[in-house]
């Protein structure tokens, strides 16, 4: 809304400013106040076809797949503003003439021209709104671009934990050291990561089914760090197989959910990840525990906050990141309305 204003104050001043040529010319007709007046009441009447298209059908109606609704709700718009502006013309300001100069034109000139004034606003509104649609949808493109240059190489940094690598390795070798059955389970889900990181991250959106099955791989080795059974729940449902999403959104969430919980370590720590689909809202939350004693301390890393910039730019106003922490629990709450 705040973004609106600014332009819609400028587009209110010149209205007022025009209403005020419009109305002078009728001065040696008119009282000037009565000239005034009229230019005052027109530039009243386009400012409001302006908010009620630019903030109302516009925006509700013209960009929808059939746009019979926007043409039906603008016309009956032009129509009651119309009308107000040639009753007022007719019984108010016509009246009021210091001389009359013959019969004067018929009345039907009056409703041609209320109909051409506002229909020539309405053009103009609508032309403005889109002009600005474009150059907004420019400036966006622009920064997804220079966005996706940046976060490339942030995904790398903020999103691979190289302490995680190294631990994944050192499991592995002591499986295989043991002659352990899991290991070579273990190198396949390691080279699964590693190529969905490396390769298939690059893209702009990958399969949301690829996204579960990295977040399971990792689950799987952070199981392998510790000797005892970890409480982790990782519930997902109602994903279809068409369902894309920018890569990686979720992983800072669940890499600080394992680390801050210190579950390889405390038997009573808990993780739990929910992710369920409902009318193309992607629902997802990330819960963990948070220790009695030795509460590790977050750092400043950039992951988090990594997170919150891709989500401004590649869902505007299509999510809602919710965080909150209490004395036992750190949840995490994240709405994405995906394309």
């Amino acid at each position: 809304m705040n973004t609106k204003l600014g332009p819609l104050l400028t587009k209110i001043l010149i209205i007022l400013a025009i209403s005020v040529v419009i109305a002078l010319p009728g001065s040696s007709m008119f009282p000037l106040e009565i000239s005034l007046l009229y230019g005052g009441v027109t530039g009243i009447l386009v400012i409001f076809l302006f908010i009620i298209n630019e903030f109302l059908l516009i925006p509700r109606y013209f960009f929808k797949r059939s746009k019979l609704p926007f043409v039906l709700l603008n016309a009956l718009l032009l129509a009651v503003v119309a009308l107000f502006h040639f009753l007022f013309d007719i019984e108010f300001i016509n009246p009021q003439k210091i001389y009359d100069p013959g019969e004067g034109p018929p009345i039907a000139f009056f409703a041609i021209r209320s109909i051409v004034l506002f229909l020539m606003a309405d053009f103009i509104c609508i032309t403005l709104y889109l002009a600005n649609t474009v150059k907004k949808q420019a400036i966006r493109e622009k920064t997804l671009k220079e966005e996706k240059l940046g976060t490339e190489i942030k995904l790398l940094k903020a999103q691979i934990n190289p302490h995680f690598i190294f631990n994944a390795l050192n499991n592995i070798y002591s499986l295989t050291y043991t002659q352990s059955e899991k290991a070579p389970e273990s190198v396949l889900k390691l080279s699964e990561m590693l190529r969905y990181v490396f390769y298939d991250c690059n893209k702009d959106v990958v399969k949301l089914t690829d996204e579960i099955e990295y977040i399971n791989n990792f689950i799987a080795f952070q199981q392998l760090k510790s000797e005892h059974e970890q409480d982790i729940v990782f519930d997902y449902r109602n994903i279809s197989q068409d369902t894309t999403i920018a890569p990686m959104l979720f992983t800072p969430f669940i890499e600080n959910a394992f680390k801050y919980s210190k579950i390889s370590e405390d038997s009573r720590a808990f993780v739990k990840i929910t992710m369920t689909m409902d009318k193309g809202v992607l629902y997802t939350t990330v819960e963990n525990s948070i220790p009695q004693s030795g509460k590790p301390i977050s750092g400043q890393g950039f992951g988090i906050p990594n997170v919150r910039q891709r989500l401004n730019v590649l869902y505007p106003e299509q999510h809602e990141l919710h965080i909150n922490e209490n004395e036992e629990i750190f949840t995490v709450k994240l709405k994405i309305r995906l394309k």
